[in-house]
C-alpha cells in the first residue's frame, strides 16, 4: 500500500512538474514569438531606410522586400500559438510516417525521464530512511 501511494505522490507531483513546464514553456514561447515579430518589424524598417539612400531600382527591391518582411512579422503578430499547434496537426496528417517517428522518439524520451525521475525519487526516499 505504501508503494501504491508513494507511485501515486510521485505521478502526482511529476504531473505538476509538467503544468508548470508547459505553462512556462508557452509564456516563454509568447515571448519569443513578440520578440520575433519585433525583429523582423525593425529588419522591414531598416531595409526600406537603406533602400531610399540607394538608387530608385533597389528602392523598389528594398522596399517589395520590406513589405514581405512586414508580412512576416504581422503573421507572426497575429497568430496565436493555438494556430501554431493546428499547423503542426495539419503537418502531421500530410506526413503520417515522419510524424509517428517524432511522436515515438518524443514518447521515449519521456518515458526515459519518467522512469529515471521514479527511480530517483526512490532512491532518495529510501536513503532517507
Amino acid at each position: 500500500m505504501t508503494s501504491l501511494k508513494t507511485v501515486a505522490d510521485a505521478v502526482s507531483e511529476l504531473g505538476k512538474d509538467a503544468k508548470s513546464s508547459v505553462e512556462e514553456l508557452s509564456r516563454k514561447l509568447d515571448d519569443a514569438k513578440d520578440q520575433t515579430a519585433g525583429a523582423f518589424h525593425t529588419a522591414a524598417s531598416s531595409v526600406r531606410r537603406t533602400g531610399r539612400q540607394t538608387s530608385a531600382a533597389i528602392d523598389n527591391l528594398a522596399t517589395g522586400t520590406a513589405d514581405r518582411v512586414d508580412a512576416t512579422a504581422s503573421y507572426i503578430d497575429d497568430h496565436k500559438l493555438s494556430d501554431v499547434f493546428n499547423g503542426l496537426r495539419n503537418f502531421g496528417r500530410r506526413h503520417m510516417a515522419e510524424s509517428l517517428v517524432l511522436a515515438a522518439a518524443i514518447g521515449f524520451v519521456a518515458g526515459v525521464s519518467l522512469y529515471r525521475a521514479a527511480h530517483t525519487r526512490e532512491s532518495t526516499s529510501a536513503a532517507a530512511k
